[in-house]
């Protein structure tokens, strides 16, 4: 019992005690606080000896392109004691440069070390369109532009042409000038716009004209050209091979060229065109004169037409110098086919008398001395039906107008017409469709040769010698009067070269000796005129009026030819 006396009194003491404390605080007039049980750090993976090391705010952070970058921070404690001066910070965030970074938070305290990350992407709704020209310069085909999109937030691209891509590498092929706009999407649906303008696609082929003067020793080109962008090269050609190819537009060759003279041209874009050039023909062969044993019976000469007449025991040789045959062999027809004809001579004189040539000097000769009468068909040519004599041949030209175009009937039958071409060539023409009927037909025929530069024919043209060989023509085939081996009347002409003809007038001779003859002085082409009496050598000087006849000129003829200078 006395214990528990004892354990009684201790009780009232403390109560007393207690009571004493209280009231001391309450006479300070101050609160009390409760006082929070400390509890110990709580570490995740050992709760014990370990301290707190957390991010603040999202560890994955979206950020716009050349903004700023705001650092939430992060916490670090051990025993509500704040360690945060002892973390190490590490960042590869460039704000202005599209991209994922990390940022890395390492701490080690107390024998133990923890690592943070944050990853901070950099978007940029914004969308850059990017369009490289990989031609700038003039051409004339299709140009791929190269297309690039820049922009994290890029969704698709809509082309100019409405097609959609979703690359943001592409190329986009462009055909014609213009220009061009293209359109990107991003992931808000914002759009961003491209313009484009293309100025360098020429499809224009270059225009213009050509000359070329022809000397002697050399040969001077000439060309006025335009084009849209510019010519780049002048190309020149003789007869297809090229001369020089560089950026002037005149060009001397320093010989004499053929009169197939081309030029090309091409633009800064490439585009192409092909002049063939006017010939200006200045340039002449040497004439080819008698041998000193000859005996001449008459020769004249001017600038721009020589004669040399020489005789022989059966014929005579006459070499022609000629500055420009497609102009000065010329033919004149019968004024009056409907009712007369005349001598040689006499349709000289009214040449003469017609195209004012008194005081030039002329070499006349026969060139087809057949004539066909009440023959003319009117239906296929315009000329007056009254033209009913024209001479011998397929198709009558008469400065470059054609007098008769049909079908020979009967014993005479010729299939040749010969003339002089705008190039200065003696050139044959063989018909060798023969009859027919059309009208078509016909004035296909006449065009054909007209074209061809020919301003006169001249029928009963057979060809005895082409590119410097005889041909196998004979009379057995009725192409050609007269026989290659007995004596009879010819005229025959051939030409040397651009400035030199022969003419083989013969009332006893032979064909055969012709052509020897032709072949001995280089004929190139050689044709037949005529055999029998119609066979006729003229010529008048430039010093008298008066036209003198060599031979012939007994046989009234449809039309005479004729030299002048």
């Amino acid at each position: 019992m006395k214990i528990k006396k004892n354990y009684f009194i201790i009780l009232i003491v403390l109560i007393i005690i207690e009571l004493i404390i209280l009231f001391s605080v309450s006479n300070k007039n101050e609160p009390i606080e409760p006082i929070e049980p400390i509890n110990p750090p709580v570490n995740p993976v050992n709760e014990k000896n370990t301290f707190i090391f957390t991010l603040k705010g999202e560890t994955i952070v979206n950020l716009e392109i050349n903004s700023t970058y705001i650092e939430e921070g992060f916490i670090a404690t051990y025993n509500d004691l704040d360690i945060s001066n002892l973390v190490n910070i590490t960042s590869d965030v460039k704000t202005d440069k599209v991209g994922t970074y990390t940022i890395t938070y390492k701490i080690s305290y107390n024998n133990e070390v923890k690592t943070l990350t944050r990853t901070v992407i950099v978007i940029d709704n914004n969308l850059d369109i990017n369009i490289n020209i990989p031609v700038k310069h003039y051409t004339n085909e299709s140009i791929k532009l190269e297309i690039s999109i820049e922009g994290s937030e890029f969704t698709y691209l809509v082309l100019p042409n409405n097609v959609v891509k979703k690359q943001n590498n592409i190329t986009y092929t462009i055909y014609n000038n213009g220009t061009y706009i293209f359109k990107a999407y991003n992931k808000k649906g914002q759009v961003f716009e491209k313009e484009v303008t293309i100025s360098n696609i020429d499809k224009i082929t270059p225009t213009g004209t050509c000359t070329a003067t022809l000397e002697n020793n050399n040969t001077l080109i000439t060309v006025k050209a335009s084009d849209n962008v510019g010519i780049d090269k002048y190309t020149y050609y003789d007869n297809g091979k090229e001369l020089k190819n560089y950026s002037l537009d005149n060009y001397t060759h320093n010989k004499k060229t053929s009169k197939n003279i081309t030029v090309k041209l091409t633009d800064f874009a490439s585009n192409t065109a092909n002049l063939f050039c006017n010939i200006i023909d200045n340039s002449y062969e040497e004439p080819i004169l008698p041998k000193s044993n000859e005996n001449i019976v008459f020769q004249d000469e001017t600038n721009t037409l020589k004669v040399y007449i020489s005789k022989f025991s059966t014929y005579y040789l006459t070499r022609v110098w000629v500055k420009n045959a497609h102009t000065q062999l010329n033919k004149f027809d019968s004024p009056e086919y409907g009712t007369n004809l005349y001598r040689p001579s006499s349709l000289l004189a009214k040449a003469i008398e017609q195209k004012k040539l008194q005081n030039k000097l002329l070499l006349g000769f026969n060139a087809s001395g057949f004539y066909l009468k009440d023959e003319f068909d009117a239906g296929s040519v315009t000329a007056n039906p009254a033209y009913n004599k024209t001479s011998v041949g397929t198709l009558v030209i008469t400065d470059g107008k054609v007098i008769r175009n049909f079908y020979n009937t009967g014993d005479i039958t010729t299939w040749f017409i010969s003339g002089v071409d705008k190039n200065n060539k003696l050139v044959v023409f063989e018909d060798k469709k023969m009859k027919q009927t059309s009208v078509n037909e016909k004035n296909a025929w006449s065009k054909n040769v007209i074209n061809s530069g020919i301003r006169n024919t001249y029928t009963f043209s057979a060809p005895v010698i082409l590119n410097g060989k005889p041909t196998d023509y004979t009379s057995s085939n009725s192409r050609m009067p007269g026989s290659n081996s007995s004596n009879k009347g010819l005229q025959l002409i051939c030409q040397i070269n651009d400035n030199n003809f022969v003419l083989f007038t013969s009332t006893s001779s032979t064909r055969n000796t012709a052509i020897n003859k032709f072949l001995d002085l280089g004929c190139q082409t050689a044709v037949n005129l005529d055999g029998g009496g119609s066979v006729a050598l003229l010529y008048k000087d430039k010093n008298s009026s008066d036209i003198k006849t060599v031979t012939g000129n007994n046989r009234s003829l449809p039309e005479v030819a004729y030299f002048s200078e």
